[in-house]
């Protein structure tokens, strides 16, 4: 009889043993560098990280205080030149643009040559001329050429060179650079340029019958 509950004991005793083991976690073991594995991150982090890593430029928002404003047509503008030495190869000549506005600060200003007398007609009268550009004429990328450049605070800008041609009628050009018969500027921000304001028109003309061009 005593034999008997000494095994049912022992017989309780590893029932509850066996039955503590399968309760109890068992530890997960510390992965090395080399059975380490990447961790997926739950759709909320992958869609965080996904903005964060595009940097993707938001658009402009309406009322945002952020976003810069199309800078206006510039105004008050004039175009100057001054010559220096009377041996055309040798002249050095300076040419300028002036404005009175915008002057604000982040904002640029670039002078054009346009290179074609865009307001030519196709078959002008002889000894008849006009100039060759007028308002609301498009100004394609394919007829301007950079002049220079100022931030619109200085209110004026000038370029020079040395040497000129002076036999045919327009605008006195860099020999080494594109010919242009008109000045335009805009003024440029970081988002837009507003619209070319005319700083000098040029001028073409059509010899008459007996004129004799050099």
């Amino acid at each position: 009889m005593a034999w008997g509950r000494i095994a049912l004991a022992v017989i309780v005793a590893g029932v509850i043993a066996a039955c503590s083991a399968s309760l109890a976690p068992s530890a997960a073991p510390v992965p090395t560098g080399a059975d380490a594995v990447a961790i997926t991150a739950s759709p909320a982090t992958t869609a965080t990280m996904s903005l964060e890593a595009t940097g993707s430029p938001r658009s402009p928002i309406p009322g945002d205080s952020t976003s810069v404003a199309v800078p206006p047509k510039p105004s008050g503008v004039s175009f100057g030149e001054r010559r220096k030495g009377e041996d055309p190869p040798s002249t050095q000549i300076t040419q300028s643009v002036s404005w009175e506005g915008p002057r604000s600060e982040g904002v640029e200003i670039r002078v054009y040559g346009v290179t074609e007398c865009v307001a030519k007609p196709p078959n002008p009268s002889p000894d008849t001329q006009g100039p060759c550009l007028v308002e609301h004429t498009p100004l394609p990328a394919s007829v301007r050429a950079l002049l220079a450049t100022a931030p619109a605070s200085d209110g004026m800008v000038s370029w020079t060179w040395t040497g000129t041609f002076d036999c045919e009628v327009g605008l006195a050009y860099d020999p080494r650079g594109p010919a242009y018969h008109a000045v335009v500027l805009a003024a440029y921000s970081a988002s837009d340029h507003s619209i070319f304001a005319i700083a000098e028109p040029g001028r073409w003309w059509q010899p008459g019958v007996n004129d004799i061009v050099c």
